[in-house]
């Protein structure tokens, strides 16, 4: 290991920079997530005006703040848009690679609009907690789902096959509980 002058290890000199070019390349990301997001500002109001419950006890503002939350994070939750990027690492064929990210896009935006409505409304919860599964038992979990597909990415070959099969057995759960797809 090369030593400074000053007897700091060069590695050590060079981890603001290396964090500073982190900061800027993630602040990059996160501006077109949030792009992104907002062009689908109209498909989620509709989504949340179509729900006669969810219109009594949520506002359409506390509703996008929670759309947001599913994208970016919240509580024990690290977002559907890390999350993705984390699956797609798994998928090597860059054609593939396309399609899955295309399919978890629709999931995420089907799983997100139900998932941001407040909780006595909404067909889906967070996480599997001994309180959650009190309150809102016999709905299914997002991190359950989230688990099912690490879990697919871990053992994919690099084809998206085994992604590819758990975002169609959650768009099944989806249907079977009354989901509407994404438009």
């Amino acid at each position: 290991m090369a030593i400074s002058r000053y007897g700091t290890p060069q590695i050590l000199r060079a981890l603001p920079v290396a964090f500073a070019i982190f900061l800027i390349v993630r602040g990059c990301c996160l501006a077109d997530d949030a792009a992104t997001v907002d062009s689908w500002k109209d498909s989620f109001h509709a989504v949340w005006q179509a729900d006669e419950c969810e219109g009594e006890w949520q506002s359409w503002n506390k509703y996008w703040g929670q759309v947001h939350a599913f994208y970016f994070g919240a509580r024990e939750y690290d977002g559907w848009f890390p999350d993705s990027q984390k699956i797609l690492v798994h998928v090597t064929d860059p054609s593939t690679n396309t399609a899955v990210a295309a399919q978890l896009t629709s999931l995420g935006r089907r799983i997100g609009g139900e998932w941001a409505k407040q909780s006595d409304c909404r067909k889906v919860r967070t996480s599997d907690t001994w309180m959650e599964r009190a309150t809102e038992g016999g709905k299914p979990a997002l991190l359950d789902w989230q688990n099912q597909l690490n879990k697919a990415a871990a053992a994919d070959s690099g084809s998206g096959a085994s992604i590819e099969a758990a975002v169609k057995a959650i768009n099944s759960q989806l249907d079977t509980i009354g989901v509407a797809s994404s438009s």
